[in-house]
């Protein structure tokens, strides 16, 4: 997110438009996971993988001839192709989320998920720094290119054979991906074609041709306890809303108690770091305490780190907190995406993700947005406690509904229950 800020002022922006920016990204991110979803459905999940890393390299490259072309347009293009970056991303990210969520049994399937959020903070720990090694040498769009050859690198590694799962394409979700039409798989009868209102000409046993005009996609309904998934998804959006909030908390409250700014990026990666080792112990808790357990300790922890930012104001009040709420996060990792598996059916498994992931970026999307309104018209104490409140409630609250939403408990209840 920095250096999208960074390339938006580089072009001329002003400081409004180029916040705005990453806000309007978030907002068109959230409208494209449920056409996302879909996308990936009908084109199946590898190869809604494979175009998404083309678009992606696509767009890059625009972004890249707009700071190389340098012209009046530059900051239009700059800002078309950000719009076009997100459901980009929402289609990769879906995808992958649902290869692992078919091949994976439910025994391992919160550490497999554990694993793939473990990734995304990897990257997001990574890349900023080489991002910065580049900017030191390099002109502000180098951080592009080096975005686009790890693309070009992740469409290399799909190619290997060893990424080809064997027996994927023999899932069941597989076979819904192609529709056809009620002509395609119709068996003829004795009777068919045969109507008060056409003629009877035909030979006894005669089908009758197809008729032209619709098509009906014959996609089932999705087959999803609905309960379970907006009850859980309460609690998924005030989780998304916390993590989100915390970066720009910690870097407000930072300045607010007279940090230096190395101090809090400092304070920042520490957490980062700490969120990488606990994350193994979260994936053990998940699988072997279960799902609500994982969120109630995760949401309970992190939301305790934001009372200790305020009670404690200074560099060690800071350190503890970041430390705090690390351990809680780190607990959480993957903790969204193996619920969404948790829930999702065997068919349309994309197409429930996509629904699925309006939880997560409605929170990551509104949780900014409410601690902004909460500074303006409250105080910024209030507005760095206002996050760890989310967090408890949404802890409360899963609390409340844990017995309605019917998450994988203890390990034990994993497996099919013996007869009396």
């Amino acid at each position: 997110m920095p250096i999208l800020v960074l390339g938006a002022l580089s072009l001329g922006s002003t400081q409004a438009f180029a916040a705005a920016i990453v806000g309007i990204m978030g907002a068109v991110s959230l409208m494209a996971t449920v056409p996302a979803g879909i996308l990936i459905d009908r084109l199946g999940d590898f190869r809604a993988m494979f175009v998404a890393t083309i678009a992606a390299i696509i767009v890059l490259g625009s972004i890249v001839a707009a700071f190389i072309w340098d012209s009046p347009y530059s900051l239009l293009i700059y800002t078309l192709a950000l719009m076009v970056f997100g459901p980009v991303s929402d289609v990769w990210s879906l995808a992958r989320q649902a290869v692992v969520a078919e091949v994976m049994p439910p025994a391992d399937l919160a550490k497999a998920m554990t694993a793939l959020g473990g990734t995304q903070r990897v990257g997001n720990l990574v890349g900023p720094m080489i991002g910065a090694g580049l900017m030191l040498v390099f002109p502000i769009w180098s951080v592009f290119v080096f975005s686009g050859l790890t693309a070009v690198a992740a469409i290399a590694i799909m190619a290997l054979p060893i990424a080809q799962i064997p027996g994927f394409d023999d899932h069941p979700h597989r076979a819904e991906a192609a529709p056809t039409s009620l002509a395609d798989d119709h068996v003829p009868s004795p009777t068919d074609g045969l109507s008060s209102a056409e003629p009877t000409g035909r030979a006894h046993g005669d089908v009758a041709p197809p008729r032209r005009g619709k098509k009906k996609d014959r996609r089932p309904p999705l087959d999803v306890r609905w309960k379970s998934v907006i009850l859980t998804g309460v609690t998924i959006v005030a989780l998304a809303a916390a993590r989100a909030a915390r970066p720009v908390v910690v870097q407000l409250w930072g300045v607010e108690i007279g940090l230096h700014k190395s101090s809090i990026s400092l304070i920042i990666a520490f957490g980062a770091g700490l969120e990488l080792i606990v994350m193994f112990l979260g994936a053990y808790i998940k699988d072997h305490l279960g799902r609500v357990p994982t969120l109630v300790a995760c949401l309970s922890i992190f939301g305790t780190g934001f009372v200790i930012m305020v009670a404690k104001p200074d560099l060690a009040g800071m350190v503890i907190a970041a430390a705090v709420m690390a351990f809680g996060n780190g607990l959480g990792a993957g903790v969204n995406m193996t619920i969404g598996a948790d829930l999702s059916p065997a068919v349309g498994r994309p197409r429930f993700l996509g629904i699925w992931a309006i939880f997560n970026n409605g929170g990551k999307l509104g949780g900014p947005t409410l601690l902004s309104l909460i500074i303006t018209v409250t105080t910024l104490r209030f507005g760095v406690l206002f996050p760890g409140l989310l967090a408890f409630l949404g802890a409360v609250w899963i609390l409340i509904w844990a017995r309605q939403v019917g998450l994988p408990g203890r390990r034990r209840r994993l497996n099919p229950p013996r007869a009396d």
